[in-house]
């Protein structure tokens, strides 16, 4: 990690926006221009997406991901849904003890995603960029919550941070890594 994360990964709501992009380098440019912090460059992301074998999680709209981040060495337990912003994440020391654990508690491996990211703060946001196998360049930005009432003028914010990214609306995809891939 080149910065510490602070609070840009604390919260049980997330506002997030993605964009397909042909290719990262400008909107790289325009971070680096506004002074953006680098959080993470050049790690590989592996995420695991689990579910209980009867399918329940999935059909409930509620998404578990245990992520490995390389070189970094972080690793994330994530949770999403059912509600359109939840999200939780927790950070946990040890990846394959993580997968047994859960493994040990009926969650099985439904599929599994590898992209490239690089991870920037600006300002309250959090923009990632990335190269997903088998998809291409994205850029998310997002910033999390623990107040709900909060969403709405953090909705406006992120458009702020799209807009001023340079990004376009006829780009924005609306689809997860995991819905494109798989369905």
């Amino acid at each position: 990690m080149l910065s510490a994360p602070g609070d840009h990964f604390r919260g049980r709501y997330e506002v997030e926006r993605k964009f397909r992009v042909p290719e990262t380098a400008p909107v790289r440019q325009r971070l680096q221009e506004f002074g953006a912090v680098p959080f993470t460059l050049g790690n590989t992301e592996t995420d695991i997406f689990l579910d209980l074998s009867d399918g329940r999680l999935e059909r409930n709209h509620q998404f578990h991901t245990l992520r490995a981040m390389q070189p970094s060495g972080r690793v994330l337990w994530i949770s999403k849904g059912p509600a359109k912003d939840a999200c939780v994440a927790m950070d946990l020391p040890d990846f394959d003890k993580a997968l047994a654990m859960l493994s040990s508690l009926g969650f099985q491996e439904k599929r599994r995603i590898t992209k490239r990211r690089d991870i920037y703060f600006h300002g309250d946001f959090h923009v990632t960029l990335d190269h997903v196998d088998g998809l291409g360049a994205f850029v998310e930005v997002a910033v999390m919550t623990d107040d709900e009432d909060r969403l709405p003028a953090l909705r406006l914010g992120v458009q702020d941070a799209v807009t001023e990214l340079g990004l376009a609306a006829h780009q924005e995809e609306y689809r997860s890594y995991r819905e494109m891939l798989f369905g």
